[in-house]
This record gives structure tokens, sequence and C-alpha cells, in this order.
């Protein structure tokens, strides 16, 4: 079983933190929250690699530095706030990150793709105005909610004539969508 189904509902359960279907939408099918386990061993993985160039470069000489410390400790603490934000639940033409904000993925009118930090952020703005703006990395973690959304977005901009910036055309690959190779 996927871990990213929505075979369990319950509160205490991932689903039950991914965002919920739109008033009026059809049911979640897909969604992505990142457990509390990954988003640790990805905190302790940062601190043993800080820890590492430490005593590389200084030997173990920082020991009694507070504020050194504070690099090496506080990686766990910041991943498991930071990767609370990304969740994700879509349905068959929709797409959610929070109980408010969802756009209807057939529906775009705009598709953007900016870097954010070291990642790729994609903006969708449905003919509502609705937005969304989700780290691409986020929406591929369970391959089929980046179906849902990258055949929405695929839609959207050859059927429906979605605008989109040139690094959406390139990295999305909206002229030669991977799962089209060798068909035309």
């Amino acid at each position: 079983m996927n871990e990213n189904s929505t075979s369990e509902t319950s509160e205490e359960s991932p689903s039950g933190k991914a965002p919920r279907t739109p008033p009026g939408e059809a049911d979640v099918l897909e969604w992505h929250y990142p457990s509390r386990i990954s988003r640790v061993v990805a905190g302790l993985t940062c601190s043993v690699l800080v820890l590492a160039v430490y005593i590389v470069r200084l030997g173990f000489d920082w020991i009694d530095n507070v504020w050194l410390w504070i690099l090496v400790v506080g990686p766990p603490f910041l991943f498991m706030w930071i990767g609370r934000r990304s969740k994700l639940s879509a349905g068959a033409d929709w797409l959610a990150d929070s109980d408010k904000r969802y756009v209807k993925t057939y529906r775009l009118k705009r598709v953007t793709v900016h870097i954010d930090g070291v990642a790729y952020m994609v903006h969708l703005v449905d003919d509502e105005g609705r937005g969304v703006r989700p780290h691409v990395s986020d929406l591929q973690m369970n391959h089929r909610l980046w179906d849902l959304v990258y055949n929405g977005i695929l839609h959207s901009v050859h059927v429906n004539g979605a605008e989109m910036n040139k690094r959406a055309r390139e990295y999305l690959r909206l002229d030669d969508p991977p799962h089209l190779r060798g068909v035309w």
C-alpha cells in the first residue's frame, strides 16, 4: 500500500493532516504529507554533516562554543517545522495546499515556475483567480498526485491556452511531455 494514499482518514493518519476536499469538489484521490520520521531523519543527517565539517575544519576546539552547537542541534527541529508546510491533496480536477487554498487544474490560466532557494516552485492560477504555490519536489513525492496535477497542467496549456513562463515550459517539459515521447 502506498503510504501517501487515502485509505486511512483518522486525524492521526497523515491523510487526516492533508488538506481537506474543497467545498463542492470531488473527493480527495491522492495526497502528500511528509512523515515526521522522514523529517527528523533529514534533520539528523544535516546535523551529522555539520558536525563532520566542524570536526574536519576545527578539530574539537569548537565544543565549548554554544553558538556552534545551535547549528548542530537545530536542524532536526528546523526540518520538523519546515516540513509541515508541504501538505498537498488532489482530486480528479483540483489541487489544494491548505484547507482554504486550491485551484482547478484543468482550468488554469497561468502556470509559472520560479526558483525558491534550491527548489523549484510552480505557481498555478485558475480562471477564478485562485492560486497555489507548491514546490515541484513536494508534488512529485507521490507519483499519482503528480500525475493528476501534471495532466491538468498539460490540458490547461495545450487545450485552454494557459499562459506560462519560459522556465515552466522548459522545466516541466510542457512542449514535449515525457509520457508522449515517441507517440507523435
